[in-house]
C-alpha cells in the first residue's frame, strides 16, 4: 500500500505554514496582522484539541 507524499505530509505542512505565518505576523505587523496572527496560531491548537478529545472519547 503506497501513499503519495502529499497524502501523508499534506496537513502537517499546512499546519507548519499557518504557524509560521502567525509568528511572522505577530512579530512584523500591527493592527489587523495581530488578528491574523491569533487566528493562524489558534487553528493548529483547535486541531490538536479536536483529535485529543476524539481519542479520549473512544477509550
Amino acid at each position: 500500500m503506497s501513499k503519495r507524499f502529499i497524502d501523508i505530509w499534506g496537513w502537517p505542512i499546512v499546519l507548519a505554514l499557518l504557524t509560521t505565518l502567525g509568528l511572522l505576523a505577530a512579530l512584523l505587523g500591527t493592527g489587523i496582522w495581530h488578528w491574523l496572527s491569533w487566528l493562524s496560531m489558534a487553528f493548529p491548537l483547535l486541531i490538536i484539541w479536536y483529535y485529543w478529545r476524539r481519542s479520549s472519547i473512544r477509550k
